[in-house]
C-alpha cells in the first residue's frame, strides 16, 4: 500500500508535470531567441563580405584614380611640349616665310636690274678679269647662299610636318587613354556606390533582426513571469487539496473505526443470543445473526483497509462474499457494495454522490488549470476522498454515457427526468452501469479514482443543463 509521505511525492511529482506547458512556452521563446541569433550571425556575416569587397572596390577606385592623374599628368607634359613644339613650329615657319620672302626679293632684283646670274655671264660681261672675278665670286656667293638656304627651308619644312604630325598622333592617344579610364573609373565608382546601398540594406535587416530578438525577449520575461505565478498557484491549491484529503481521510477512518466497533459489538451480542439461546429456532435465527455481524465486520475491516490506501489509480477493493464469513485472499478490482441506507436527499431533491462526507478541494468557477490542459473555468465541484470510497448516483435518471475519456477519465453521465444532467468523473476503473440503464438515487456507480486530466484522488461532479454544456454550479444543489 501506497502511504501518506508516498502520497505527497507523488503529488508533487504530478504538479511539476502540470507546469510542463509553460515551461515548454519557455522554450519555445528560447528557440525563437537562437533562431534570431542565427540570422543576425549570418546577416553580419553577409555585412562583413560586402564591406571587404567595398574595400576592395575601393583600392581599385583608387588605383584607377592614381592611374587617370598619372596620364593626364603625362598629358599635360605632352600638352607642354606640343606647346613647344607649336612654338618651334611658329619660329620655324616665321623663318621659312622669311626665306620665301627673300628668295622672292632675290628673284625680283635680278629680273629688275636684268643681272646674270650665271658665272659665264658675270665673265662676258665683265671689262676686266679683276671685274669678272669679283662678278664670278658675287654670283657665286649669291647662288651658295640660295642654295643653302633652299636647304634649310626644305629640312625645316619637314622637321615642322614630322613634329605636327608627332603631336597629333601623341595628343589623339592621350585622349583615348584618358577617355577609356575615366569610362572605367565611372564604372568602379558605380559600383562602389551599389556595394554602399546593399551594405546599408544589410545593415537595416541586420537592426530589424536585432529589434524581433528584443520582442522574443521581452515575451520570453512575460512567459516566464506567467510560469512562476502558476506554480506559486499550483502549489497553494496542491496545499490545499492536500489538507482537505488529510481531512477527508481522517474522517473516514474515524466512520471505519466507528463501524468496525459496532460491528464487533453485534458480533459479540450474536455470539451471546447463539449461546444463550434454548431453542433451535432461536439458535438459528442467532447463528444467522452471527452471520450477518461477521459479514458487516469483514465490510467495515475492508473500508478502514481503503482509508488507509491514498488516492493511487491502481488501488484495489476487497469485495466480501455474503454467503462467507471470511475475506479473500486475492483482492479484486470492483466497487463496494451498496450501503444499507439510501442517502437522504436534501430539499433540492439532489443527493450527496459520496457515501462518506463532502469535503471540497475545488470549487465550481474560475481557478488556476493544474495541468494546463483543461483551461481556467472548472465546470464543476471536486470533493476529497480515498481511492475506491463508493461514488452514489446523486438523483435518479437514466445512464447517457458510461466510458472512457482522455480528461474525464473513467466517467459516467446520467440524464435525470427534470432535463439536468449530472457528471461523476475519474472513476479508478470502468463504471458498474452501462448506458441506457435505469439507476435510482444512491446506487452505486463505481469507486473514487484519478484516472484521466487528474493530479490525485478525487470526484469531479458536475450538473448541466444539456449534453456536455451549460454546466450550472452545483453547490447549492447539494448544500455545499
Amino acid at each position: 500500500m501506497i502511504k501518506l509521505k508516498q502520497y505527497t511525492a507523488l503529488t508533487l511529482c504530478a504538479l511539476t508535470l502540470a507546469a510542463t506547458p509553460i515551461s515548454a512556452l519557455a522554450d519555445e521563446y528560447d528557440q525563437k531567441i537562437a533562431d534570431q541569433d542565427q540570422k543576425i550571425s549570418e546577416l553580419q556575416q553577409t555585412e562583413q563580405s560586402a564591406e571587404e569587397q567595398r574595400a576592395a572596390l575601393e583600392q581599385q577606385v583608387a588605383a584607377v584614380e592614381k592611374e587617370v592623374t598619372d596620364v593626364l599628368k603625362e598629358k599635360t607634359d605632352e600638352e607642354k611640349k606640343l606647346s613647344d613644339l607649336t612654338k618651334k613650329i611658329g619660329i620655324l615657319q616665321e623663318k621659312i616665310q622669311k626665306r620665301e620672302h627673300q628668295l622672292r626679293s632675290q628673284a625680283r632684283d635680278v629680273q629688275t636690274k636684268n643681272q646674270a646670274t650665271s658665272v659665264v655671264h658675270a665673265v662676258i660681261e665683265s671689262d676686266s678679269i679683276g671685274e669678272a672675278v669679283k662678278k664670278t665670286m658675287a654670283v657665286s656667293t649669291i647662288l651658295t647662299a640660295s642654295k643653302n638656304i633652299m636647304e634649310q627651308q626644305t629640312k625645316d619644312k619637314a622637321e615642322l610636318e614630322a613634329l605636327e604630325k608627332d603631336a597629333e598622333q601623341r595628343l589623339v592617344v592621350i585622349n583615348q587613354k584618358t577617355e577609356e579610364l575615366k569610362a572605367k573609373q565611372e564604372k568602379l565608382v558605380q559600383t562602389k556606390l551599389d556595394q554602399q546601398v546593399k551594405i546599408n540594406a544589410l545593415q537595416a535587416s541586420i537592426a530589424t533582426e536585432k529589434e524581433q530578438k528584443e520582442t522574443y525577449e521581452k515575451q520570453k520575461e512575460e512567459a516566464e513571469k506567467k510560469r512562476q505565478a502558476a506554480l506559486k498557484a499550483l502549489e497553494e491549491q496542491r496545499k490545499k487539496e492536500a489538507e482537505a484529503r488529510e481531512k477527508a481521510q481522517a474522517e473516514a477512518e474515524k466512520q471505519a473505526k466507528q463501524a468496525a466497533e459496532a460491528a464487533q459489538k453485534a458480533a459479540e451480542e450474536a455470539e451471546r443470543q447463539a449461546a444463550e439461546a434454548e431453542s433451535a429456532k432461536q439458535k438459528q435465527a442467532a447463528e444467522i445473526a452471527q452471520l450477518e455481524a461477521q459479514r458487516q465486520a469483514a465490510e467495515a475491516k475492508q473500508q478502514q483497509q481503503q482509508t488507509e490506501t491514498v488516492t493511487n489509480p491502481s488501488a484495489v477493493q476487497v469485495t466480501t462474499n455474503p454467503s462467507t464469513t471470511d475475506i479473500p485472499d486475492a483482492p479484486s478490482v470492483t466497487t463496494p457494495k451498496e450501503p444499507e441506507s439510501k442517502p437522504v436527499s436534501n430539499s433540492s431533491g439532489w443527493a450527496s454522490p459520496l457515501s462518506i462526507g463532502l469535503i471540497v478541494t475545488s470549487p465550481f468557477g474560475p481557478r488556476v488549470d493544474p495541468t494546463g490542459a483543461s483551461g481556467s473555468q472548472h465546470d464543476g465541484i471536486d470533493f476529497a476522498g480515498s481511492a475506491g470510497t463508493p461514488v452514489l448516483a446523486s438523483k435518479a435518471g437514466t445512464v447517457v454515457e458510461s466510458s472512457f475519456h482522455w480528461s474525464a477519465g473513467n466517467h459516467v453521465i446520467i440524464k435525470h427526468p427534470d432535463g439536468y444532467y449530472s457528471y461523476y468523473m475519474h472513476l479508478v476503473s470502468s463504471a458498474n452501469v452501462s448506458v441506457g440503464q435505469s439507476v435510482s438515487a444512491g446506487e452505486i456507480l463505481g469507486g473514487m479514482g484519478t484516472t484521466g486530466n487528474s493530479t490525485g484522488v478525487h470526484l469531479h461532479f458536475g450538473v448541466s443543463t444539456a449534453l456536455w454544456s451549460g454546466f450550472v454550479n452545483p453547490g447549492p444543489l447539494l448544500g455545499v
